[in-house]
């Protein structure tokens, strides 16, 4: 059987949708495009169904990405559903919607398998050595302890940047009550998992999320931290800057941030500080790999690379 010409991962995360084409040449994967757009679906999920705004929003994108893929007619895709689609228990007609709209099924993963994906995809490239994994979702976030490429334990909990703003931090200005009550309940959310990497040590911790890269990026712009790496210390330092800003305007003027992505930040910035804290992490890298990748590594057989 030949290999296709083309594969693509199509990422369908709660708050981005996210497709991603490669072209073999010569046994290696190299860039085709690479699409992104912002539909914030989680925020628009309650008591299991989608609200019409938002189904617009999602199915639009998904439309798009469907037009761009029946223009490579040989190519293997594989669609996934994270933390938002699990939301949608009570609306499978979104799910029918969907699935036709991009013109290929629609895999919802369950939280486990969604960061065993994500940790496959940091791995590629990295030293054989023990690391903790780190992705921050808008309904969603996962955690993975692993030797080389092989995951030892795994955590993922409904727990992401945009839930956690629609609970606590909706606000145009961040008061600092708001923040205390966020950060105890991120606490009480990752004493429940824990237990599971009690006796786990690393080398090398990394994220691998479009937050912990915003957050990266808000130190840099602020001068307080190198971009591409995250301190503790550094970011510590972040903390009192949430509560300075008059509002969400500021804020976004203030750490250099669209507006799009102030709108969230605050929530994500917690929920990677606590994690720091408990977890007792002195320095996190910045991946630029995460669960796009590691679709895209299972559906490919040696000696593929991926660029």
């Amino acid at each position: 059987m030949n290999e296709p010409q083309y594969v693509a991962a199509v990422d369908l995360g709660s708050n981005s949708f996210h497709l991603v084409l490669m072209k073999n040449e010569n046994n290696r994967l190299v860039s085709v495009d690479c699409r992104r757009e912002l539909v914030r679906l989680a925020a628009g999920v309650d008591a299991g169904r989608i609200n019409h705004e938002t189904r617009g929003r999602a199915l639009r994108c998904l439309s798009h990405f469907g037009q761009l893929l029946k223009a490579y007619p040989d190519v293997a895709v594989s669609a996934v559903g994270t933390s938002a689609f699990r939301m949608l228990y009570q609306d499978q007609n979104f799910l029918r919607l969907a699935e036709t709209a991009l013109g290929q099924p629609i895999r919802i993963l369950t939280g486990e398998d969604e960061a065993l994906y994500i940790y496959r995809g940091v791995s590629q490239g990295q030293p054989d050595q023990k690391r903790f994994v780190l992705d921050i979702g808008g309904g969603s976030t996962e955690m993975i302890v692993g030797s080389g490429r092989e995951p030892l334990a795994v955590a993922s909990l409904e727990l992401g940047c945009v839930t956690l703003t629609s609970e606590f931090l909706d606000y145009d200005s961040l008061p600092q009550g708001q923040l205390n009550a966020c950060m105890d309940f991120v606490d009480s959310q990752l004493a429940t998992v824990s237990d599971r990497f009690k006796d786990l040590n690393w080398d090398d911790a990394m994220g691998s999320s479009g937050t912990i890269k915003a957050v990266s990026w808000a130190m840099h712009n602020l001068g307080i931290a190198d971009e591409g790496v995250i301190k503790r210390k550094q970011l510590d330092r972040l903390l009192p800057v949430l509560t300075q800003a008059g509002n969400q305007q500021q804020l976004s003027h203030l750490l250099e941030l669209n507006p799009r992505r102030i709108a969230v930040f605050a929530a994500g910035y917690i929920i990677l500080h606590r994690i720091f804290h408990l977890f007792d992490i002195q320095e996190m890298r910045i991946s630029n790999k995460a669960i796009r990748e590691g679709i895209l590594d299972e559906m490919i057989a040696p000696p593929y690379t991926v660029d």
